[in-house]
């Protein structure tokens, strides 16, 4: 055989047996136990620094929201999720976070942000059409009224939630009633007044 021949059987020797022992280390890996990760775990409450000074709300939300998983992030749901982060500026009264108001009753705490902003946070989860199929009234009164006009939060039982139709009935009753109302009693005052 000439030296050519010879060179080219060492070299497919060397490779034959460099394969061996890549496959063996590889079978060696494949049964050795994967390294254990640790997992880290929170010790303290997302809400902490929120429920430091809003005491009301030490406890946590109750309720549906207090058990739910936000479906934009998959993790609880916590106060930030809703109100936003505040700024370093929020102890000193700063209009940073979410406050929701009370529009069917003219309830506007300072700082209020518009119904459609209020709304739109509601509605980064929950969405329109099974609103729209539980109830007619979420469409009709989205755009005039913050959704927690109806609905309370942070209770253990949010009163809207299987409220009988009877009950339901009336909350419509009497919010229109009022409504006539108002109007009836403005209208009365801009009669009363003098003409220029």
């Amino acid at each position: 055989m000439g030296d050519l021949t010879m060179d080219f059987l060492r070299l497919m020797l060397m490779a034959a047996m460099l394969l061996t022992s890549l496959q063996g280390q590889a079978a060696e890996a494949a049964t050795a136990p994967a390294p254990t990760t640790h997992e880290v775990e929170f010790l303290r409450s997302a809400d902490k620094a929120c429920t430091d000074c809003h005491k009301e709300q030490s406890e946590g939300m109750h309720g549906k929201h207090g058990q739910a998983t936000n479906p934009n992030n998959l993790a609880p749901v916590t106060c930030t999720n809703c109100h936003g982060q505040p700024a370093p500026q929020h102890r000193e009264g700063v209009k940073d976070v979410m406050r929701f108001s009370d529009s069917f009753n003219n309830k506007q705490s300072t700082g209020t942000y518009p119904i459609a902003e209020q709304n739109g946070v509601c509605m980064s989860c929950h969405e329109p059409k099974p609103l729209r199929e539980a109830l007619w009234a979420h469409d009709v009164h989205a755009t005039k009224l913050s959704c927690t006009s109806c609905h309370q939060l942070h209770l253990a039982k949010e009163p809207m939630v299987a409220i009988p139709e009877k009950s339901r009935i009336k909350l419509c009753v009497d919010c229109h009633s009022k409504q006539h109302q108002a109007k009836a009693g403005n209208q009365t005052a801009s009669l009363g007044k003098e003409a220029p």
